[in-house]
């Protein structure tokens, strides 16, 4: 886990991927979206909480999305990743640039978010899948979340890190 969470944190974009697609796809191209991952002290939320915040990449002041990360380590199951939505999101806007901010976080303030993430190691990288014990109506075989080689990608981005 520790391996997993020193290179989570960072930001990243998926310009590559949106250039790509603009030019080669017939389905509508991703939007171009910068994300930035920073782990925060959210007690209330667990020992290891991030918070991610997704902006344009043309534009880091319209705001997308943005969601809290917590992690933990099961003996059965190993890295769990819960997801949260903020419940008041302009309340805790541009969070990376004000970490203390997450100190007076409560569970109140967020929502769990879809199923658990299950990571484990892979190559040299991490993958993520839902728990197909928690989540039936996931087949658990299909990775939601993949890390490695300075690629984060979740679901159907392909997001790069640059720094």
């Amino acid at each position: 886990m520790t391996q997993l969470l020193a290179v989570l944190p960072g930001s990243y974009d998926n310009n590559a991927q949106a250039e790509l697609e603009a030019h080669n796809s017939a389905r509508p191209a991703h939007l171009a979206v910068a994300l930035t991952v920073t782990h925060v002290y959210a007690p209330r939320l667990g020992h290891y909480v991030y918070y991610a915040q997704e902006t344009a990449a043309d534009d880091p002041r319209r705001v997308l999305s943005q969601k809290m990360y917590s992690f933990q380590f099961d003996e059965k199951r190993g890295i769990v990743e819960t997801l949260y939505q903020l419940v008041e999101p302009l309340r805790w806007r541009n969070g990376q640039l004000n970490k203390e901010l997450f100190t007076s976080l409560v569970t109140e303030d967020v929502q769990p978010e879809g199923c658990l993430l299950l990571w484990t190691k892979k190559d040299a990288g991490f993958v993520a899948t839902h728990d197909p014990k928690v989540c039936p109506d996931a087949a658990g075989t299909a990775p939601q979340a993949e890390l490695g080689g300075g690629v984060l990608s979740i679901g159907d981005y392909k997001f790069r890190k640059t720094r």
